[in-house]
């Protein structure tokens, strides 16, 4: 136990009415640093932790070895049934391998489940749970299933909890998670995770092309007749709606006047669902919210395009807006959920048989890629979790990559700065041009 009392010297405990947390936070020494953070003493951190605690979180970054952790811990009393739930499929099959890497012999006694299905497992009794991605049994419905189940032991892996899924998951279990926490910012500073060179590419949208069309549509829909206008001219339409025919309006716009207009209709809804509070007008302002962010996205193609060009000889992924845009910048190498073969895509990348990946949301979590050099973000939506589970997708690379490409003086700048928060400032470069970036 000699480790472990150093742990109570020098780690970071805190301690309310949600139970008790440690943490590497709390500024070490560089020597100490050096000595103690590594990944065999993590690891041996979680086992006495384990012994101590029935439910414990690992709430470890992306990349520092969670899986791992839940294996050689779910090895130390010897189970006989192991209930594994997994966010996706595709995940299944990273677990079973995970598990033939660190324990083959323990794999015969889990049974992998999908969060979807959990219905089928209430009042069901098992030696350990594992909870893989935690923060996705948050519905009510999937904790009151957990609520029913009996266990002498749970185990939740996650690289992004928050405060409230925490409060769930106590309620769920009638007990007190003990949280052992290594943030993306410990993990990289003292050595578990590599450098990341991140390069912030700052774009200005197109104020001269009508590139773009916004359409407005009135009155019943099998009569409606379509009306060309521009947006200069579309409220002389728009004012007299009600006294014209069923019409489709389609306004050619440049790029900022389209995302002036969607601002100003989210803007709208979100303040009349302050004022009514009604659920469609909420399920409104939040479809429109998405709509901006995807908007956003996709007027970047042009640059991505050039930037992936550049990115020819190096390994990477790169996290699009749409279906659309992955698709169009892509080809056969774009992984979304309309696509059937994304898991033959994605291992042919890990096998090397192609360099590249254009996502849309499905790799944020739960799968292991080889070798990514790069990573490129398209969209930014202020949601700190899909930022770092995109984030971490290139901190297996000995010297990562990160190209965050943005739209100044719109919610994307506000998304970029929430999304930073946790990331150290002397890692982030901005660049003008993309020839600035060092490839």
């Amino acid at each position: 136990m000699k480790v472990w009392s150093c742990i109570f010297i020098f780690g970071k405990f805190s301690k309310d009415s949600k139970g008790l947390e440690f943490s590497w936070e709390g500024g070490f020494p560089s020597q100490i640093w050096s000595w103690m953070m590594t990944r065999e003493s993590i690891l041996e951190q979680a086992l006495e932790l384990s012994k101590e605690h029935k439910y414990l979180i690992l709430n470890w970054a992306t990349g520092v070895g969670k899986s791992r952790g839940a294996i050689e811990i779910a090895a130390l009393d010897k189970p006989a049934r192991i209930l594994l739930i997994v966010a996706e499929i595709p995940h299944k099959e990273n677990w079973k391998k995970e598990f033939e890497r660190w324990n083959p012999e323990l794999w015969s006694k889990v049974t992998v489940e999908c969060y979807a299905s959990l219905k089928n497992y209430k009042d069901t009794e098992w030696d350990i749970i594992i909870l893989d991605e935690g923060h996705h049994a948050k519905s009510e419905l999937r904790m009151n299933i957990l609520s029913t189940l009996k266990t002498e032991k749970v185990v939740v892996l996650t690289a992004t909890l928050s405060r409230d899924d925490e409060e769930l998951l106590n309620a769920a279990f009638n007990g007190r998670f003990y949280k052992y926490t290594i943030t993306l910012r410990d993990a990289i500073s003292e050595g578990l995770l590599p450098v990341p060179k991140i390069y912030l590419v700052p774009l200005s949208l197109d104020r001269a092309n009508y590139s773009e069309v916004i359409e407005e549509s009135w009155g019943d829909s099998k009569k409606r007749v379509v009306v060309e206008t521009t947006f200069e001219r579309m409220f002389s339409y728009i004012s007299r709606k009600k006294t014209m025919p069923p019409t489709t309006l389609m306004i050619k716009c440049n790029q900022l006047q389209k995302y002036n207009y969607l601002t100003n209709k989210v803007e709208y809804f979100k303040r009349q669902f302050m004022v009514r509070r009604q659920e469609f007008l909420k399920n409104k302002w939040l479809q429109l919210g998405s709509e901006r962010k995807r908007t956003l996205a996709e007027f970047k193609t042009t640059a991505l395009r050039a930037l992936l060009e550049l990115l020819k000889e190096r390994r990477f992924i790169c996290f699009c807006g749409s279906i659309d845009q992955a698709e169009l910048l892509g080809g056969e190498n774009a992984i979304h959920s309309r696509k059937s073969d994304s898991l033959k895509t994605i291992e042919r990348f890990n096998n090397k048989e192609i360099s590249n990946l254009l996502a849309v949301n499905m790799l944020q979590e739960g799968q292991n890629l080889t070798d990514i050099e790069v990573g490129v973000i398209a969209q930014l939506d202020g949601q700190e979790r899909a930022f770092i589970q995109k984030f971490g997708r290139t901190l297996r690379a000995d010297d990562p990559i990160q190209i965050i490409l943005y739209f100044r003086g719109t919610r994307d700048e506000e998304y970029l700065e929430k999304a930073l928060e946790g990331i150290d400032m002397n890692y982030v470069h901005t660049v003008e041009d993309l020839s600035e970036i060092p490839l």
